[in-house]
């Protein structure tokens, strides 16, 4: 006979659910349209990567944008009231994990254990991978986990097996590992793998929102222990204090007793289980309010023209999602050199292909969206710190006078559209300092980094931000401040175009 579920559960599902078919369809739409976000803008820890980096200059790691940020902030509070509240409501990835699992068990007619003892060392190692996660993010300024991320690598699998093969092999390898075991272990990388439950789990130790267990109406069945996902031990403690609780309320629900010997509490008082979503629910609609009165709540870049109109358009808001016809409109050039740049047949790739598409259209393999970006930076004369090195206005494409730093579209003035002068577009450096106004200065460079970006010397550097000559030019400028008494605020007001 099977077990009825409670009307709370069936809600649960239905939410996780929608967010699961939500995020897929999405992440299809993302490689079609433009404008819509990526997996990347849509995953709360991407909040947590780039916090420092927006804490120190008010700047988003790559492929991140300001929702993610508004999503770590309702997780952090939601953290600290409800526990895992997250991450037994909300996380689509978890999500997906909880269909393998229903589908194992119609295949197995079980769900399987780890040893407890060896259970209990490999629940640990989630926490490690948080540490090593944010300290490489954080060094870099890039998100160092996305190639081995297995929720990267599902929600680029519209793509192709192909494209997710060539930029997320190991994270392809781990999501098809993670699939499988879920199948026999119920929430495999929720228990041992998950950064941002690792994040959670430490949040939860505030010990606002317990399950309280009542031993003089508990009648031993243990049903609420088999029912859980996490395999905690349910029935036996007084209430549920592990961090590995997700707070999915699955024990309460199955509690045959009707008498709340499972019942949920805030700060040690009994509260309605009905409560407790509502007040979930709020937080995070509560979030989402805050993102959208402040203007972060923003889970895709500014479009190329939008940026232009603004005046704050610079090579390296160039998507793969961009056109090769907006590319040429934003930056006030002619799209035949564009296409010529490039080095891709016009006949082959439409002003409208989108340039991710590039190589499936053009039957180019490995074309990058850098490849435009490198040509952009080119044309128009400006450095560029692209992916794979930096380009400088010394190296002019082929037959290309250095001096030539605009390319003039028809019918305009500047080489922009309206006559606007090129927000991108900067005369090419003389031998002393020239910082083009696209020019962002971070603490996680270094003087050699910086001088390489403004193709300039180390000495000009240093004599540009007033700082001692005998300052080590290897070292993150974040790490010397203590040292030499300076501010990021300082210099970049000091390298200011």
């Amino acid at each position: 006979m099977a077990t009825k579920i409670s009307k709370i559960q069936i809600f649960r599902r239905v939410v996780l659910g929608t967010l699961l078919i939500g995020l897929t369809v999405l992440t299809i739409l993302h490689q079609k349209l433009q404008g819509i976000p990526s997996i990347d803008a849509l995953d709360p820890f991407g909040g947590l990567e780039t916090l420092f980096k927006y804490i120190a200059g008010g700047d988003f790691i790559k492929k991140i944008e300001p929702g993610n940020l508004i999503l770590l902030g309702g997780i952090v509070v939601i953290g600290i009231v409800l526990s895992r509240f997250f991450c037994g409501w909300f996380c689509a990835f978890g999500a997906l994990q909880a269909v393998f699992g229903w589908l194992g068990k119609k295949i197995f007619r079980r769900h399987f254990t780890v040893p407890p003892r060896l259970d209990r060392y490999l629940r640990w190692i989630k926490y490690p991978v948080l540490v090593l996660i944010i300290y490489f993010t954080w060094k870099t300024g890039e998100l160092v986990i996305r190639p081995y991320d297995p929720f990267a690598a599902f929600g680029h699998l519209s793509a192709g097996l192909g494209a997710v093969w060539a930029e997320f092999a190991v994270g392809l390898v781990l999501l098809i590992a993670t699939l499988f075991f879920s199948m026999l272990y119920e929430r495999a990388f929720c228990k041992y793998l998950c950064p941002l439950g690792a994040f959670n789990a430490i949040l939860s130790r505030v010990p606002l929102f317990r399950i309280k267990r009542n031993p003089t109406t508990c009648i031993s069945c243990s049903k609420c222990d088999r029912v859980c996902p996490m395999n905690i031990d349910v029935s036996h403690p007084e209430g549920v204090t592990s961090p590995e609780c997700i707070a999915c309320m699955e024990c309460v629900t199955a509690c045959p007793t009707k008498k709340n010997t499972l019942s949920t509490t805030l700060a040690g008082k009994s509260v309605r289980l009905g409560i407790i979503v509502a007040l979930g629910f709020g937080i995070y609609i509560v979030a989402a309010l805050v993102g959208q009165a402040t203007g972060m709540l923003r889970f895709s870049a500014q479009s190329l023209q939008e940026l232009s109109t603004k005046g704050s358009l610079q090579v390296a808001d160039i998507k793969g999602s961009s056109t090769y016809a907006s590319v040429a409109e934003s930056f006030g050039i002619d799209l035949e050199r564009l296409y010529r740049e490039v080095g891709v047949d016009p006949k082959k790739v439409s002003p409208d292909t989108m340039l991710k598409d590039t190589g499936k259209v053009a039957g180019i393999d490995g074309f990058e969206a850098d490849t435009v970006r490198v040509a952009v930076a080119r044309i128009l004369g400006v450095p560029y710190a692209g992916e794979k090195g930096t380009l400088s206005p010394e190296n002019p494409s082929p037959g290309e006078s250095k001096t030539d730093t605009t390319a003039t579209k028809p019918g305009t003035a500047s080489g922009t559209p309206s006559g606007k002068p090129s927000t991108a577009a900067t005369v090419p450096a003389s031998p002393s300092l020239s910082v083009p106004p696209d020019f962002v200065l971070e603490g996680t460079m270094t003087l050699t980094e910086v001088a390489q970006a403004l193709h300039s010397t180390t000495a000009a550097v240093i004599q540009k931000l007033g700082l001692p000559e005998n300052i080590s030019v290897d070292k993150p400028l974040r790490d010397m401040k203590d040292q030499y008494g300076y501010t990021m605020t300082d210099l970049k007001k000091k390298i200011a175009p």
